[in-house]
């Protein structure tokens, strides 16, 4: 795997992020309420895919298991949507919505947060932004899409309404002569998983 590409694919991807981070901080600060209905929106059709809330949950086990398959299924669409050379587009969306929970925690729970708060944010930031990192570098090895805006935008352009882009490349071979690269993604993105899902249950 080239480190100048995955590094190159952090960039952009951690900027996309922390950009609409901003952007939506701003936002909420110029238009609460409105702000607020999107929020509000969000979570219903989160809560519509299955997802409950802790007080929910009969033990603080259930609620590790809970946590732990719910970022595993959020850490896996990324990974897939990330390898179709998305993750900028994602890594908005994702960066908007924790945006939303942070800055609106004063209208929705009634308090700022606190610094566990952030961390817990910083955590599930990172095991994205990794995820969709490594998935974006894998995949261009397949596409031959370099991590620069022209190619990025081109590619879009090109293959927004196909299912399967043209590849360069097999994805078989790809995986093949990444697999050490990718058993270490898989060990950090565990670690990251299980420390998120212990941080949210016990660490308050």
């Amino acid at each position: 795997m080239n480190k100048q590409i995955f590094l190159k694919w952090l960039k952009i991807n951690s900027l996309c992020f922390i950009g609409a981070f901003i952007a939506v901080f701003l936002l909420v600060q110029l238009f609460p309420n409105i702000m607020l209905g999107f929020l509000g929106g969000w979570t219903t059709l989160i809560e519509m895919t299955g997802a409950k809330k802790m007080a929910e949950l009969p033990s603080k086990f259930d609620a590790f298991i809970h946590t732990l398959s719910r970022n595993s299924v959020s850490i896996i669409i990324v990974f897939i949507t990330a390898l179709l050379l998305q993750a900028p587009i994602l890594m908005v969306v994702f960066g908007s919505f924790y945006s939303l929970i942070a800055f609106l925690a004063p209208l929705t729970i009634g308090k700022t947060f606190a610094l566990f708060d952030w961390i817990l944010i910083a955590t599930e930031a990172l095991f994205f932004i990794v995820t969709a990192t490594f998935a974006s570098t894998l995949a261009t090895e397949v596409f031959g899409v370099k991590p620069e805006k022209k190619q990025i935008l081109e590619y879009w352009k090109k293959n927004w309404k196909k299912l399967l882009p043209e590849q360069k490349r097999s994805w078989r071979i790809v995986f093949k002569e990444n697999m050490k690269e990718f058993t270490f993604f898989i060990i950090i993105i565990l670690a990251l998983l299980i420390f998120g899902a212990c941080f949210e249950v016990w660490g308050y």
